[in-house]
């Protein structure tokens, strides 16, 4: 069977991401000699032309798309043109929004075939294997004579060690160098924790499940050879065992790595000596999970962390030369405007980088299950505005008008920060010194298609100077810059052209 797996679009809130699920189930199915090729439409043009050549080109007997709540819509849309290009095609969708509505998404989508809940690299391998599909466990599939049913729960992978490096091969890695986006690599999965916002411990389980530390720094050794600069450790929390990191930070430090490496963590789960061994290993950022400045909402919302934690850990960290972004969520249960004007006063008080979303109540989430007797009220359903970045519910005492007073509060004071910063590297550049704004360019180059819309150049000019041309006249950005990133992106070998009957075609290596 050949098996199609498509990554659909997100909003580029912020800055994108390999799809570690997608990864694993892409290298299970290859290292398993089954057929596998991944559509990547996060960084480039979404457009169901492009989707329909990729099915007539492929041929792919299954079709497997991931998403989030937020991306939900545009991946169940995805699948329903699947079908509407080849009714034969089985469409099977995972992650965990779907893990968590699975009954509720075969119902409203007839398109989709097959719901992969939790952990899906086994059971995309029993699919393509094409066992009887009562058989599966970890699925919800539709029945002809009995509707829709599921099967029974599928138990998590004991051992990691066994699932072969992510595939990241089989995506368009030179379209993410252009955005010197960071390497994703996973030390364990599971949570112990039962924070009432978060799935983590329901999609990963209660007991967290190690890597041989050996083993993920060989596969940081790979994405540093394939061209990443910088990792990000995505565990849920890297600080949770220290036996652990310290095996991880010995490792990288015995095969004298030089890199800047970025991870999650908990205040509770830090100290000073662990702190200054992941500086010695290159550590550069953590972000500490805060959520709010109030301790009775931090208890309501079960964090089991104090104010003080926060405070100790977060200058334990700036002893240890590691930056600390401290992440807030408002609209958790028992918000108020006096409640958010204490977080935003504590997060100011911290003297570290710091940030607000807004609470999503996600599917499967405790506060979504039990909103009522949390006192939330859950205000919309469509998926599309679960960004994290607007309310889509209330408390008693904080409604959208309140929260967004709040942001529009933290966004002016940050804008105001920005423009500072701006200025000072202005003056540092001198009066004609041009501040450069790098991910926005990348990104419209990218999520537009620019270079593939350049179309054929004519051959004997300097190919290059030719495609900043070009590029200048379709996208709204000064020439120096177009100049200075082009040209950086051929010199790393990202773009590459070929000749053909007396003309020049770009194209992402």
């Amino acid at each position: 069977m050949r098996t199609l797996l498509i990554n659909p679009p997100y909003p580029f809130s912020e800055i994108p991401i390999l799809p570690m699920g997608l990864s694993y189930l892409a290298s299970v199915l290859e290292h398993s000699d089954r057929e596998v090729q991944v559509l990547d439409l996060l960084v480039s043009k979404y457009s169901k032309e492009k989707i329909k050549n990729k099915l007539e080109e492929y041929q792919p007997d299954i079709v497997g798309v991931t998403s989030v709540t937020l991306n939900y819509p545009i991946a169940s849309e995805i699948l329903k043109y699947t079908k509407s290009v080849d009714k034969d095609i089985t469409t099977i969708i995972g992650g965990p929004h779907v893990t968590f509505a699975p009954v509720e998404t075969l119902t409203e989508a007839p398109w989709i075939d097959l719901v992969v809940k939790g952990e899906g690299e086994r059971t995309m391998l029993d699919i393509v294997s094409g066992k009887k599909l009562a058989n599966i466990d970890g699925l919800a599939y539709r029945d002809k004579a009995d509707g829709i049913k599921q099967t029974r729960e599928r138990s998590l992978i004991e051992n990691l060690d066994e699932l072969p490096t992510p595939a990241t091969h089989l995506f368009p890695l030179s379209r993410y160098f252009a955005l010197d986006v960071h390497a994703s690599i996973l030390t364990a999965r599971g949570c112990p924790f039962n924070c009432i916002f978060c799935v983590g411990s329901k999609m990963g389980g209660r007991r967290v499940r190690y890597r041989n530390p050996k083993l993920i720094i060989d596969e940081v050794e790979q994405a540093l050879a394939s061209g990443f600069r910088e990792v990000n450790f995505e565990d849920d929390h890297l600080t949770l065992n220290h036996k652990h990191l310290n095996a991880i930070c010995d490792e990288i430090i015995a095969r004298g790595l030089k890199f800047n490496w970025s991870a999650f963590s908990r205040v509770d789960t830090v100290n000073s000596e662990i702190l200054r061994k992941m500086k010695q290993a290159g550590c550069t950022w953590l972000l500490y999970g805060v959520e709010s400045g109030n301790q009775e909402i931090l208890d309501t919302i079960k964090k089991k962390i104090t104010l003080q934690k926060v405070r100790d850990a977060v200058e334990m960290a700036k002893e240890a030369g590691i930056g600390i972004l401290a992440s807030f969520i408002l609209g958790l249960p028992g918000e108020t405007p006096e409640t958010m004007q204490q977080s935003l006063a504590f997060a100011q008080g911290l003297g570290a980088s710091y940030g607000f979303h807004v609470l999503s109540p996600f599917p499967g989430t405790e506060v979504r299950e039990k909103a009522a007797e949390y006192g939330v009220e859950i205000l919309t359903d469509d998926w599309t505005k679960y960004d994290c970045n607007r309310p889509v519910s209330r408390t008693k005492g904080a409604g959208p008008e309140q929260i967004n007073a709040l942001l529009h509060e933290y966004f002016e004071a940050l804008n105001r920060y920005l423009a500072a910063l701006e200025k000072e590297r202005k003056e540092a550049l001198g009066e004609s010194g041009e501040v450069k704004k790098k991910v926005p360019f990348a990104a419209l180059i990218l999520k537009s298609d620019i270079i593939e819309n350049v179309g054929m150049l004519k051959a004997g000019d300097d190919p290059v100077e030719s495609l900043i041309t070009k590029v200048a006249e379709l996208v709204p950005y000064s020439r120096h810059q177009i100049s200075e990133d082009v040209t950086k992106w051929v010199d790393q070998g990202l773009l590459k052209y070929t000749i053909k009957d007396g003309h020049i075609a770009w194209n992402w290596v």
